[in-house]
């Protein structure tokens, strides 16, 4: 069953609201950012490669490949797939898409690791 997008939602980290708002609302939080989703043949190699590349900000676990906050899609989907080729993993597909509700919430929760360091 799909949630209903008139709903208010609510996003509670360590014991206090950090986010409040229908999903459109908060989504659009997040439109300055560049998410793409990757899916190749092994993740978790996939990450390893790509923690500290340029252009690549955030890599998060989604389902069975990896969604990556990424600066400049352009540049930065050739620098990936160049990255992942020179360590032999193959790329099953890597698109630029729009934000999911998880995506929100891990970069709320990121930005509230942020705030606490």
């Amino acid at each position: 069953m799909r949630p209903n997008t008139a709903t208010a939602w609510a996003l509670m980290y360590r014991g206090r609201i950090i986010a409040l708002g229908k999903p459109p609302e908060l989504k659009d939080q997040l439109r300055a950012r560049s998410i793409m989703d990757l899916v190749s043949l092994d993740p978790l190699e996939s990450m390893k490669a790509l923690e500290g590349i340029g252009g690549v900000r955030e890599i998060a676990v989604f389902g069975g490949g990896l969604h990556l906050t990424v600066e400049d899609p352009g540049k930065t989907g050739g620098r990936i797939r160049e990255v992942l080729r020179g360590k032999g993993i193959a790329i099953r597909s890597l698109e630029l898409i729009p934000p999911s509700m998880e995506d929100v919430f891990v970069a709320m929760i990121e930005e509230e690791e942020k705030k606490a360091s």
